[in-house]
């Protein structure tokens, strides 16, 4: 910090806006006692799965299928601890580009076989000018805060003397995303709006009085 006198103030930026994408991630898993049968079972749901998203028109690029995970699983009953078989798991994470398609992907995957669609977090395509633009507007937030305090104190401001970014640019969920029942008997899928915010913190000099 300065050894002038100085003031330092906080700003922030929102931008509220509707997504026009989502990231999803599938989780196909079964448990049984021959971990050779169960996994090709996982695999072969697996590639179902890949396959039904491409069947959108959803391009490789934006499908990625992580490794087989396996453990032992048991069940506790009676303060007894059994074993019951090999657990089997596979992650998949899809971007989808066309949010109207939304419905038609989780009805495609739940019926390719899979147990879970574990997250889906919105997104936008244009983020990276959101994401500017919402530090431009945190920036002239904390000026604004700054010419309000030095004005109530009977000073006046001098020079930025510091900018500092307090924090990522994570679009918050504002409205919970859901499936609702169309009057046709689909789902549609209604994904509220999402926050883009932006924090910074600035100092000024202070002008020195004549």
């Amino acid at each position: 910090l300065p050894t002038k006198p100085y003031i330092q103030v906080q700003g922030q930026g929102t931008l509220t806006v509707i997504p026009d994408m989502a990231h999803l991630t599938a989780t196909v898993e079964k448990t049984g006692q021959d971990l050779q049968v169960t996994r090709a079972e996982v695999e072969r749901r697996a590639t179902q799965v890949i396959n039904a998203a491409k069947s959108l028109g959803i391009e490789s690029k934006d499908i990625t299928a992580a490794g087989i995970t396996v453990w032992p699983e048991y069940h506790w009953q009676n303060n007894t601890q059994t074993y019951v078989g090999q657990h089997v798991s596979r992650r998949i994470y899809i971007t989808l580009r066309n949010l109207s398609e939304y419905a038609d992907l989780v009805g495609a995957l739940v019926k390719a076989g899979i147990a879970t669609v574990s997250s889906t977090t919105l997104d936008r395509s244009d983020m990276p000018q959101l994401r500017q633009q919402a530090l431009a507007k945190a920036v002239e937030d904390a000026h604004q805060r700054a010419l309000v305090i030095a004005k109530a104190a009977g000073v006046e401001l001098g020079g930025v003397y510091s900018i500092t970014e307090n924090s990522g640019f994570s679009p918050r969920p504002m409205v919970m995303a859901s499936l609702t029942a169309s009057k046709s008997g689909a789902a549609d899928y209604e994904p509220g709006n999402i926050e883009v915010t932006a924090d910074v913190s600035m100092v000024y000099l202070l002008k020195q009085a004549r």
